[in-house]
């Protein structure tokens, strides 16, 4: 099981795509399968940005709050980070 206190925290508010999703793929990078990123965006088309990256890469996605124009999604990363 991850220790929460060592799960990276990307704050991408303010930002629009590509930023938040590269953002991501920068974290995800160099962790191991089964880690866990919390990113915060305001971009309303970060969720599907990521939904889509995660799905080809074989990440875990899950939206973890949403309140006024701010979202926050844990992204589970897989072996098949390994391809990306």
């Amino acid at each position: 099981m991850n220790d929460p206190s060592n799960t990276p925290l990307i704050d991408a508010t303010g930002l629009l795509c590509p930023q938040p999703l590269s953002m991501l793929k920068q974290a995800v990078k160099p962790l191991s399968a089964g880690a866990v990123v919390h990113i915060t965006v305001t971009d309303p088309h970060a969720e599907l940005d990521f939904a889509i990256w995660c799905e080809r890469f074989g990440h875990g996605l899950e939206k973890i709050s949403e309140a006024s124009d701010q979202w926050v999604f844990a992204v589970v990363v897989d072996a098949g980070e390994a391809a990306s």
